[in-house]
């Protein structure tokens, strides 16, 4: 508890913590809360760094004024300690204020984390889950509800999640066109409004995938892809034994295994935010294999060049491979 009033003090309270410190405040008599903020004032060292020099001098010239040369220490320590509070005790109270007011809004507000093209980034959630954004992905939640009777987050993009075992408190993803409830497990979902489809693949525990088009459900196991037709809101359930190289986009990397040239062309598209034509259009159809990083356009394009015998030109946005 204390921890967690010095960290509301000095302004550095996430809003787990917030509601943790209100859950113990609520907990306590009145008496029991006063004793312990006193507590916490009368012996923690305050920072005067920025209290002006001459208002700190005449608050001492003061003090020597009313304090009597007999005056032993005791009584003059326990003087300074009466003055000291009477002018730091309002200024407290107003920071406290202000503090729990600030972070009050903080959790009546959206958290939102989004990425933009070529950005990746990585969001730890009220409950310890972690969430990893892959490009042009948007990740939002309501702190005052999260955690509570459900995990809920509204999600777009590709991202990579981590989730926490609690089975009491379900997590639940609201996508374009679909639900997911975990209680507890690791998974990669790509869910874009410009694709076709949507797909979760998971790599552990169990995961509930809802159809919100038909509301068909379907219930995926460890090594298990699920691929939503937004069209028709139908799912296919596929195994696939290498379910680790579609989340790693994490590492930098691009696997494609036996992939038609026409898809992995479409990845580097999108990864890169480019245009690729090629002149022999019947390479469209050739299974490719390979590991391409995503952050290396000029190693990808070297790799295909390579791989097909053709020359890459580039022409701003777009490239030719002739």
């Amino acid at each position: 508890m204390n921890d967690l009033i010095k960290k509301y003090r000095i302004n550095e309270l996430s809003p787990e913590d917030l509601s943790v410190l209100r859950g113990n405040a609520n907990a306590m008599d009145n008496q029991d809360l006063e004793n312990l903020i006193l507590d916490d004032w009368l012996h923690e060292e305050i920072n005067t760094s920025s209290v002006d020099d001459k208002l700190l001098q005449k608050i001492k010239g003061k003090i020597d004024q009313e304090v009597k040369p007999e005056s032993n220490r005791f009584s003059l320590i326990l003087r300074w300690t009466q003055l000291a509070a009477a002018v730091l005790l309002p200024v407290f109270v107003i920071l406290s204020f202000y503090l729990y007011h600030e972070n009050t809004a903080l959790l009546s507000n959206e958290i939102v984390v989004e990425t933009g093209l070529g950005e990746r980034a990585s969001v730890t959630l009220p409950d310890g889950s972690i969430a990893s954004l892959n490009s042009e992905s948007r990740l939002v939640y309501l702190p005052k509800d999260y955690n509570k009777k459900e995990r809920n987050i509204h999600f777009g993009g590709e991202g990579y999640f981590q989730v926490k075992h609690d089975m009491n408190i379900p997590f639940l993803i609201d996508a374009q066109g679909l639900q997911v409830k975990v209680l507890g497990t690791k998974f990669n979902l790509l869910v874009r409004k410009t694709d076709r489809t949507a797909e979760l693949a998971l790599e552990e525990g169990r995961v509930s995938l809802l159809s919100t088009h038909t509301n068909k459900q379907v219930i995926l196991n460890k090594n298990q892809k699920a691929i939503l037709d937004y069209a028709t809101g139908n799912i296919t359930v596929i195994y696939d034994e290498h379910i680790k190289d579609i989340s790693a986009w994490r590492r930098g990397d691009m696997v494609f295994r036996n992939t038609p040239l026409s898809q992995v062309i479409r990845t580097i598209e999108e990864n890169y935010n480019v245009r690729i034509k090629i002149e022999s259009e019947e390479y469209l159809n050739d299974p490719f294999t390979s590991t391409l990083p995503v952050s290396n356009l000029n190693e990808v394009l070297e790799v295909l060049e390579h791989s097909y015998h053709l020359k890459a030109v580039i022409n701003g946005k777009e490239i030719f491979l002739k």
